[in-house]
């Protein structure tokens, strides 16, 4: 265990503290800080010329007094100076108020029904956070007229989407959602190739000069073959925690931001609660599917660099392995623009795309949370599998110097690895 934990922390300190990682993180934490502001920075250069958000509003007076001139007296209560939003009267025709999030025109709905001077009031909003303006001043001018009643309010959610629809989400949704796995998949698409680089290079570089036999010879090959992988899954989550770390910087300068600024703009996180309310179980399942694929990308490229004799050799036989890496990314960006869910799902269970597809295919909805936990099951009992026949194939490659093809090469070692097992 000792030995472990050295080498473990010697991997750590090699990659920490190069002038390289300190360059990039700062790069990093930048573009980071600047991204999750971009909306807050483009309400503060844009403030001057955009006015406030106009909200058309539609009343349906249902009640006991229908000839009562409902909707324009709750429209005085909504003009208010010191609100930066225009409230706009407009006509419902909509027919049944269940039809509201069809109906684009009107932004807000008042449904009141019963008697006046005690309704039972359903709210539809298109922009939820009207919720607490909206009934405070229709209860003021129900106090005003009903003296001390009180009325039954009732905030209507969207309806809940249906997987089988076409399309999944709403447009905007969608359109938000393909940025939101840009800006995501994209830094966890760049950890797993840096990991997997750094990896294999580290390995290769140590069995090229020949210094893998004098380590070899005092520590087993299976500790060394799991400090790796260990060393490089503890860098990635170092390199995960200083990006959270970079975005909580990014949103309490939003927050100074528009504090400081008058401004009401919304962060990016803001805008991603908007529209993905689940975006928490979207962004924990993302990182447990980048976890796992990260450790079966890592098992192969630490293969691949044993079975490497030299930096050419490596360079040629990752090829495969960056190119399903590539693969699956690639899937995981176009495959919701194109709209082929059957093949999404199909994907999703695959092991060598499954870190980028399955949490794709969860958050446009065309896998629900089972389907998409019994994914990463499979992933992981899969993953298990890797491991549990790279480590012998390991043992035997890492100490030999085979010059034969790559696909003969590997054909050997696993005869040897599981002759010697057996």
């Amino acid at each position: 265990m000792k030995k472990f934990k050295f080498l473990v922390s010697f991997g750590l300190k090699k990659r920490l503290f190069r002038k390289a990682f300190i360059i990039t993180n700062v790069i990093l934490g930048i573009a980071l800080v600047t991204l999750v502001n971009i909306p807050s920075l483009i309400d503060i250069f844009s403030s001057d010329d955009a006015g406030p958000p106009v909200y058309h509003v539609a009343v349906i007076n249902d009640t006991d007094q229908p000839d009562y001139p409902l909707q324009a007296t709750l429209l005085s209560y909504f003009d208010n100076p010191y609100v930066p939003a225009e409230y706009v009267s407009i006509e419902w025709l909509g027919g049944d108020s269940a039809t509201f999030w069809e109906v684009e025109a009107v932004d807000i709905l008042l449904h009141f029904t019963g008697a006046l001077n005690k309704p039972d009031v359903a709210v539809y909003l298109k922009d939820q956070g009207q919720a607490a303006f909206i009934m405070n001043n229709t209860q003021q001018f129900l106090n005003y007229f009903q003296g001390i009643e009180y009325a039954t309010f009732v905030v209507l959610d969207p309806p809940a989407l249906d997987p089988g629809t076409d399309p999944v989400l709403p447009p905007e949704s969608r359109m938000f959602l393909d940025a939101f796995v840009s800006i995501m998949f994209l830094p966890m698409f760049m950890l797993i190739i840096f990991a997997t680089q750094f990896l294999g290079v580290d390995i290769i570089e140590e069995k090229s000069s020949k210094a893998i036999e004098t380590i070899i010879s005092s520590v087993p090959a299976k500790i060394h073959f799991l400090s790796k992988i260990a060393t490089s899954v503890l860098f990635l989550l170092i390199q995960g925690g200083l990006l959270v770390i970079f975005s909580i910087l990014g949103i309490l300068l939003g927050r100074v931001l528009v504090e400081t600024t008058d401004s009401t703009s919304l962060s990016f996180f803001a805008e991603l609660a908007k529209h993905l309310p689940n975006w928490p179980a979207i962004l924990s399942i993302s990182i447990l599917f980048m976890l796992v694929g990260t450790l079966f990308f890592l098992t192969l490229s630490a293969l691949v660099a044993a079975i490497a004799t030299t930096q050419e050799d490596y360079q040629q036989f990752q090829a495969p392995l960056v190119l399903l890496i590539l693969s699956g990314f690639y899937m995981g960006i176009f495959l919701p623009m194109i709209g082929v869910e059957g093949i999404m799902k199909v994907m999703a269970f695959v092991p060598f795309f499954s870190p980028f597809v399955g949490p794709i295919a969860y958050a446009t909805g065309v896998m629900n949370v089972f389907e998409v936990l019994i994914a990463l099951v499979v992933l992981i009992i899969f993953v298990l599998g890797i491991l549990y026949v790279v480590s012998p194939i390991y043992r035997i490659a890492i100490l030999s110097y085979e010059e034969t093809k790559f696909f003969k090469r590997i054909g050997l070692y696993v005869r040897k690895a599981f002759s010697k097992a057996s």
